[in-house]
């Protein structure tokens, strides 16, 4: 659908229900998607936009993200059939491992290469919205037994990894009890 500009809202995307096990990689992807975001943007800014994008990045790489491909390898992969979604999924990982070490060896190189910090964040957007609408899905619903059976591994990412936390919208009054006294 192609949306005119005109004055009528956009169709609402209903929120996508993810089994309990994929829950703390799912949430991992906003911080990608806020990654992939900063890259896009910083790619036709000043050269101290991009490296602060990039150094943003690279702290999300090293905190989270090489560790949350390694967990969709070993986790996952072995649950999928399919070798387009295998193959698909590999070669995503290993063109973003390429980038990433890329700028990890050179972050001043890549920060002056608006091309390679726009490369960088479309292909990590289209990573992650592509693994959200058709990888996870996928996974969800030809393998829910097998993903029962790794709720420990998801609890442990979730208690190692804070972007793979639950997100609670917590009143004053629960932040602080004595708030609401």
């Amino acid at each position: 659908m192609v949306h005119d500009d005109s004055n009528q809202p956009l169709p609402l995307t209903p929120p996508l229900k993810r089994h309990a096990t994929l829950q703390p990689l799912s949430r991992e992807h906003m911080g990608g998607l806020i990654q992939a975001r900063s890259l896009r943007q910083a790619a036709d800014l000043d050269r101290a936009s991009r490296v602060l994008a990039i150094d943003g990045f690279l702290d999300a790489w090293r905190s989270e993200i090489r560790a949350h491909f390694d967990d969709e390898e070993r986790l996952l992969l072995p649950l999928v059939r399919s070798s387009t979604l295998r193959n698909r999924l590999l070669h995503e990982h290993a063109d973003l491992r390429r980038l990433a070490e890329r700028c990890e060896r050179e972050p001043e190189a890549a920060a002056s290469d608006k091309e390679l910090v726009r490369e960088l964040g479309v292909k990590l957007h289209d990573h992650i919205r592509w693994e959200e609408r058709e990888f996870f899905e996928t996974v969800q619903r030809d393998h829910p037994e097998e993903l029962a059976a790794l709720a420990s591994e998801a609890a442990f990412i979730e208690s190692h990894r804070p972007g793979s936390r639950a997100r609670h919208n917590l009143s004053v009054d629960d932040a602080m009890p004595e708030a609401g006294k």
